[in-house]
C-alpha cells in the first residue's frame, strides 16, 4: 500500500513539473530553437514564393531574431530585440499567400526538427495574431498587377 502511495505522489508531482514547463522548455529549450531558426531560414530561402523578400536581407541577423522571437513567445529566457512586426514589414508588399507560403514553411522547419505537432499549433496560435502586421492590405491587388512574366517575353 505505501508503495502504490509513493508511485502515486511521483506521478503527481512528475505531471505538475511537466505542467509548470514553459513551451520554449517542452520544445528542447536554446538548442531545439536555434535549430529550428536556422532550419526556417533555409527552408525560406529555397521557397520560391518567399525568398525574393529575403533578397536584401542579412540572413544571419535574421536566424538570430526569428531565434529570439520564437524563444520569448514560447516563454524562453531570450528576449526578442528588433522592431515591431508592423515596422518590419511595412514595406514589403506581403500577401496572405505569402503569409501561408511562410506558414507552411515554418512546419517544415518544426517537422525536420522533430517538434510534436501539438506543440507546432501553440506556437502557430501565438504567431497568427501577427498576420495583421505583416500582411499588407491590398497586396494581393497589386500583385494581381504584375505580369507573371516580363513584358515581350
Amino acid at each position: 500500500m505505501k508503495k502504490l502511495a509513493l508511485l502515486c505522489l511521483l506521478t503527481v508531482a512528475a505531471t505538475a513539473a511537466h505542467a509548470q514547463q514553459t513551451l520554449y522548455e517542452q520544445m528542447g529549450g536554446e538548442p531545439k530553437m536555434r535549430a529550428i531558426a536556422e532550419e526556417f531560414t533555409r527552408v525560406l530561402l529555397a521557397d520560391d514564393r518567399t525568398n525574393f523578400t529575403f533578397a536584401e536581407t542579412d540572413t544571419e541577423k535574421f536566424t538570430q531574431l526569428f531565434y529570439e522571437q520564437l524563444s520569448e513567445i514560447t516563454g524562453g529566457p531570450v528576449k526578442y530585440t528588433g522592431r515591431s512586426m508592423h515596422e518590419s514589414h511595412e514595406k514589403l508588399n506581403i500577401t496572405n499567400g505569402m503569409f501561408n507560403a511562410l506558414v507552411e514553411d515554418l512546419y517544415i522547419a518544426f517537422e525536420r526538427n522533430d517538434v510534436p505537432y501539438r506543440l507546432q499549433n501553440k506556437v502557430m496560435a501565438v504567431f497568427a495574431p501577427m498576420q495583421r502586421d505583416i500582411v499588407k492590405p491590398g497586396a494581393a491587388e497589386a500583385a494581381r498587377s504584375i505580369p507573371a512574366q516580363p513584358p515581350g517575353s
